[in-house]
């Protein structure tokens, strides 16, 4: 059965030649990417484990010319959360920087229960664009630790959006934990849009 996973994370911002999702190529991220986070109550911006910097978020683009435009389609992340004491909280942003202050934010999970515990979570958002309005619309939901987060519209309708801007759209995750601690740990095992 073919993979309805149209496009995963690829290399550095903006790179030409973004790749399907399980394409092999020196540009592709791969997952899972596991992050140690120590601060409190900051966004920190998933990483990409292939490029091994600081500096370089892990990015998913949809290509210019994608089959998406005025189509249902999904952006899915999965993964599990080790929370040391601590709530955790996800987000989903526009953009591809790792400060997110340069990013749009579009959805949060909200503070996920405080527990000492590894626990699976997941993100899936269902949305639409068009060219013409320029305009992203959709709903966003989280489940972590078996507990759903009331689905809710996007934080932000986008405009600009367009079927052939280079990338019609880039997207990053991001988790900050309430109370620091060396053991709390993000995995994001799948990043994705499913169409």
């Amino acid at each position: 059965m073919p993979s309805t996973k149209l496009f995963g994370p690829g290399g550095a911002p903006g790179a030409p030649g973004l790749l399907a999702a399980n394409t092999p190529g020196a540009a592709a991220a791969v997952l899972p990417a596991t992050q140690v986070i120590t601060t409190t109550a900051t966004d920190t911006v998933i990483l990409n484990p292939s490029l091994n910097s600081v500096t370089q978020a892990l990015v998913l683009s949809i290509p210019p010319g994608s089959p998406l435009e005025k189509r249902l389609f999904s952006i899915i992340a999965s993964g599990t959360i080790t929370a040391v004491g601590s709530t955790a909280t996800i987000k989903l942003w526009s953009g591809s920087s790792t400060t997110t202050g340069s990013d749009t934010q579009l959805a949060s999970s909200g503070a996920l229960g405080s527990v000492t515990a590894t626990y699976s979570w997941y993100m899936k958002a269902d949305c639409t664009y068009d060219s013409t309005s320029g305009k992203i619309s959709g709903t966003v939901k989280f489940v972590a630790n078996n507990v759903l987060v009331a689905e809710v519209a996007l934080s932000s309708a986008l405009s600009g959006i367009s079927n052939t801007n280079l990338p019609v759209l880039n997207l990053v995750l991001s988790c900050a934990f309430g109370t620091g601690n060396a053991g709390n740990t993000i995995v994001v095992q799948d990043f994705c849009i499913a169409f």
